[in-house]
Formats: structure tokens, sequence, C-alpha cells
């Protein structure tokens, strides 16, 4: 499945598998990784763990793996009506009784 197929990834546990995924495609050890990354092998391992880390430490681990970050629109859900009224509440006029 190529990059403008694939289904947006949404959670920590979900970029941690696919960081997974790339490591064990290369034959990277988490060691591996972390060092051709600039980094310890903490990072890769709490990352593939659905952790937070650094927005620095997940750039570095991409060159190694081939990967690239895209941020992309995200695709507006459906309309509720909890939003409508939310958007239009200034329009309500007060009641006078």
């Amino acid at each position: 499945m190529d990059s403008k197929s694939a289904a947006p990834i949404a959670s920590l546990s979900e970029v941690g598998a696919t960081i997974r995924s790339a490591r064990r495609r290369k034959k990277l050890s988490q060691a591996a990784l972390g060092e051709r990354a600039g980094l310890s092998r903490m990072p890769v391992y709490r990352l593939e763990a659905g952790k937070d880390i650094s927005l620095a430490s997940l750039l570095a681990m991409l060159a190694p793996l081939g990967l690239a970050l895209s941020l992309d629109p995200r695709e507006p859900g459906p309309l509720r009506a909890a939003d409508l009224a939310r958007a239009f509440a200034h329009l309500q006029e007060p009641d006078e009784t």
C-alpha cells in the first residue's frame, strides 16, 4: 500500500507499530536504530511501546528507516447537531418573557 492510500495514523501506538515494522524490515535492533539516529535505544523502545517521545527524536528516527513525516489536512467528519448549535449560538434571540 502506498502512502497516498494508507489510512492516517491516529495514535502513538500506531506510530510505534509503524516504526517497529520499518525497523524490522531493515533488520535493525532498537539499539542500532538509536545509534543511526544519534539517540540511545530508550526513545526507540518508548515509541515502539506506544509511549510519548520528543518530536525531535521521532524525526531523527525517520531518515535511517527511509520514512518521511507528512501532515495533511484532516477530512471533515459528519456534521453533528451539537456542532451546529454551538456554531450558531450567537444567532439565538434571548427569550423576552
